[in-house]
């Protein structure tokens, strides 16, 4: 997008003294298959979105598209061949059925109320037979019913903000016990869970905030009661984090039963120097590209989402955020490690 560019820019020596590790991250996409009817109308656009996405990657973090045979030719002149991977997974939501916490890679039970059970085992299952298939390993796997995008972790992984949704899945936990097993689980600091979002059809903690640093927290505004209950549960859990109010231009919007990401720009994947953003080809994407850079030392990256963001999700939702041994093995299948 033209009228948004990065305008801060750090050397890597500079980055390095802020940040310290100098790891990059890998960001995994999953292509919609050509045979998928689900996405049959809008699949040129999704392919568009993920091909624009991985440029904007690549030279920064590191990227791979999953996509099966019959739609690999369709990303032929539009990425780089050596980031693309075969694989048939049967859905483009990575985020929720993959393991959480980059370093970490903590694999929770893929069970959402807002899909049948059948169509969410059958995603799951694509997804962890290509691991199998590649001997691809996560760290450990939970019993507990949790989607990636409920699961916003702060840069070193020792925060995490969860929606009330976990509770409602998972009826046998009390809040005390959830915060309690999933600090253990994840070698967690601090759990904070918060009131999901009125109407949200997916009750995911991504749609609502975003860490810019371990100890600073973007929250756009919300109508009461439900921002104070938010505001209350973080500085109980997080006493010593920044909270910084953002102005929200939301406006509500469903396809096909879920609810719109569309002006949510917090959305964002945030890796250990960059914050790739979405934006919307609106009146407010560079207002709030300089707001949120203007909160953070990592370099703001504008990412066009408007392409994708009307079916529920954008940048964050879209993608799979990997490091350490687990990363290596997954570019190896590329031959471009």
């Amino acid at each position: 997008m033209a009228s948004v560019e990065a305008t801060y820019q750090y050397s890597e020596e500079t980055i390095r003294s802020i940040h310290g590790s100098d790891e990059k991250t890998l960001i995994v996409l999953a292509a919609p298959s050509v045979n998928n009817n689900y996405y049959r109308a809008i699949f040129n656009q999704i392919i568009d979105y993920m091909a624009n996405f991985a440029y904007l990657v690549q030279g920064k973090d590191e990227i791979v598209i999953l996509a099966d045979a019959a739609t690999l030719p369709f990303f032929n002149g539009k990425v780089n061949e050596n980031i693309l991977i075969e694989a048939d997974i049967e859905d483009i939501w990575i985020r929720d059925f993959s393991p959480v916490i980059p370093s970490q890679q903590i694999k929770f039970r893929y069970l959402p109320n807002y899909l049948s059970k059948s169509v969410a085992n059958a995603i799951d299952k694509s997804f962890e037979k290509w691991l199998s298939k590649n001997n691809l390993n996560y760290k450990a796997k939970s019993s507990i019913i949790l989607d990636g995008g409920n699961v916003v972790d702060n840069p070193d992984g020792s925060r995490v903000i969860i929606t009330d949704r976990i509770l409602k899945d998972n009826p046998q936990l009390t809040k005390a016990e959830a915060k309690e097993q999933l600090k253990d689980l994840m070698n967690l600091r601090e759990v904070a869970i918060i009131p999901e979002a009125p109407d949200d059809t997916t009750g995911h903690s991504d749609g609502m905030l975003m860490w810019v640093s371990n100890d600073k927290i973007l929250l756009p505004q919300a109508s009461e009661p439900e921002r104070t209950q938010v505001i209350d549960e973080l500085n109980r859990s997080f006493p010593d984090v920044d909270i910084v109010e953002i102005p929200d231009y939301y406006e509500y919007a469903s396809w096909k039963g879920f609810t719109s990401a569309c002006n949510v720009f917090i959305n964002a994947v945030v890796t250990d120097h960059y914050i790739y953003m979405p934006t919307f080809d609106g009146p407010h994407d560079k207002s709030m590209f300089n707001l949120i850079q203007s909160h953070t030392t990592k370099t703001v990256v504008a990412v066009p989402a408007e392409k994708v963001c009307f079916m529920g999700g954008s940048v964050r939702c879209l993608s799979w955020q990997v490091k350490g041994e687990l990363k290596n093995q997954i570019l190896q299948l590329t031959g471009s490690d």
